[in-house]
């Protein structure tokens, strides 16, 4: 069960990749959801790289998972801070 939300997750964070590249004029609709996203994916890749995996699961594609969701959130993160420094008006609704 943790594989797939750490998947859904990772995906979710590349749909507002996506999302930004192809169409940014409608980035400040998101803008607010995806920062939310983006802290709590950054907390559950946090828990998931400290916690290890399940009787069932295979120790690589754990840490693989919760390391790429991790690293994900925190470009994320680091991406909507550059948004905000270098376009601010997408802030405003």
């Amino acid at each position: 069960m943790r594989r797939v939300i750490l998947i859904l997750l990772i995906l979710m964070q590349l749909m507002f990749f996506i999302n930004y590249i192809i169409n940014d004029g409608i980035i400040f609709f998101n803008i607010y959801v995806w920062s939310v996203l983006g802290v709590i994916s950054l907390v559950t890749g946090w828990r998931a790289v400290k916690a290890g995996p399940n009787l069932y699961e295979n120790r690589r594609v754990h840490s693989g998972l919760s390391l790429t969701l991790f690293i994900l959130s925190i470009a994320s993160l680091l991406f909507i801070l550059l948004i905000v420094f270098t376009r601010p008006y997408f802030l405003h609704i």
